[in-house]
């Protein structure tokens, strides 16, 4: 059974090095949902939360006035400060901490992130004050295969919802037909602060 299961994993995962089958494509049907969903206007800030190689940072870059990028990894981090784009602010993450400003947001996406999260009180905590008030937050991620227990590769959407509201966000509504790339099934939970 061990083996069957690191089969399916190594399957699903095709190099979870760089995960390319699961990035985020700007051509895709993805953006026009999340502008949707997010009322994006031209003069909004936002925040990509783990934004990984920047896909979906330099999307919203062409749509919103400024997006604040946030990423842990070293190597992320050098790429996405060497791309140079105006209106793109990179930002060292800590596990617990967003890194950004208090008030600074009008919208902030967590796209296939929430399940890496060691610390999920503690990053809520930090979004919820990045965001200004009425601010959006939209969680994009998969839930687990029925196998994988949590941060091992999906999330269930009752623990985001859950864990996501008791730091003091309001769910606005859930999408389980989420587009997105890769062999896993996305779904969105949208929240509002307060």
């Amino acid at each position: 059974m061990r083996t069957h299961c690191a089969v399916l994993l190594s399957a699903l995962c095709g190099g979870c090095s760089n995960w390319t089958g699961f990035g985020f494509h700007a051509e895709g049907g993805e953006l026009p949902r999340l502008r949707q969903a997010l009322a994006l206007e031209a003069r909004d800030v936002v925040a990509d939360v783990g934004a990984g190689q920047g896909e979906l940072t330099f999307a919203l870059a062409k749509e919103v006035r400024q997006v604040f990028s946030t990423e842990i990894d070293p190597d992320r981090l050098r790429r996405l400060r060497e791309a140079k784009v105006a209106n793109v602010t990179v930002i060292e993450a800590r596990p617990g901490e967003t890194g950004l400003p208090p008030s600074c947001c009008d919208a902030i996406v967590l796209r296939r992130v929430y399940h890496h999260l060691t610390e999920p009180k503690e990053l809520n905590a930090s979004l919820l004050q990045a965001l200004r008030s009425g601010g959006a937050l939209a969680v994009i991620d998969f839930p687990p295969p029925y196998f994988l227990g949590r941060g091992a590769l999906g999330v269930p959407t009752k623990d985001v919802i859950d864990e996501v509201t008791a730091s003091g966000f309001e769910l606005v509504r859930v999408a389980d037909d989420w587009p997105g790339r890769g062999p896993l099934a996305s779904y969105l939970v949208l929240f509002r602060k307060p």
